[in-house]
């Protein structure tokens, strides 16, 4: 009898445990979060931070609501010379870049301000491209890679905002992820001394609360994290 109850305890027992398993496996798993990355800067002028003729580096982006009382801006450049479109990190357009660690699965809207003349625009996202990678004739570089979403929208005239929606991303970060606004070239209209013709002073204006240009998106964190942001 004691044996014939050792049993049944016994199976009960894995009976349980094969029914909970499910359960805490699925607990065990990252939940997909709603993440957004502030567009910021450091100077009021963009180009005083990350330009080539100045510092060749990026804009820095992050989970932080801005709070500062002035906008920061930097220009959609048009017309210096011929920027190189086939570039990842060009610092002669606006580029950002945050630590991110997680997989982006879905639409991802990057929302920002603009004051300027009316065109279009083009909003690239690279995800683990921390440094400039180009394809470039004059140097030889091949190192270009194909974003990971990208979408062209237009500019309003004066000053207003733009909702830029990169449709059906699905990609893995695992350090970091990159933002950039391009002039799109137009490659047929005349122009002095062979200038890309894009947006006419255009800026994008961001890190205020009334210019909170942000990056939005879903993203399942690391195992073990409970979001994809430091």
């Amino acid at each position: 009898m004691r044996i014939r109850n050792l049993v049944a305890v016994v199976g009960s027992v894995a009976l349980l445990a094969a029914a909970l398993t499910p359960g805490i496996a699925q607990a065990a798993k990252s939940k997909p979060v709603k993440t957004t990355l502030y567009l910021h800067g450091t100077t009021p002028i963009g180009e005083s931070e990350s330009f080539p003729a100045v510092a060749d580096t990026f804009l820095p982006m992050d989970a932080t609501e801005p709070t500062g009382a002035e906008p920061k801006s930097k220009a959609i450049t048009n017309g210096v010379g011929t920027p190189n479109y086939q570039c990842a990190g060009n610092t002669l357009f606006p580029v950002w870049t945050g630590q991110l660690v997680g997989r982006v699965k879905g639409d991802m809207t990057l929302t920002f301000h603009t004051v300027g003349s009316p065109g279009q625009v083009e909003v690239r996202v690279w995800p683990d491209v921390m440094s400039q990678m180009c394809t470039s004739e004059a140097t030889g570089a091949t190192d270009y890679v194909e974003p990971a979403g990208a979408v062209v929208v237009d500019l309003p005239p004066g000053q207003g905002s733009v909702e830029a929606v990169i449709k059906g991303v699905d990609f893995e970060a695992v350090a970091g992820l990159m933002v950039q606004i391009s002039p799109i070239v137009v490659a047929d209209l005349p122009s002095p001394a062979g200038a890309v013709l894009g947006p006419n002073f255009a800026r994008v204006l961001y890190d205020t609360p009334d210019f909170a240009s942000a990056l939005e998106f879903t993203c399942i964190p690391a195992k073990g994290q409970k979001s994809c942001t430091p």
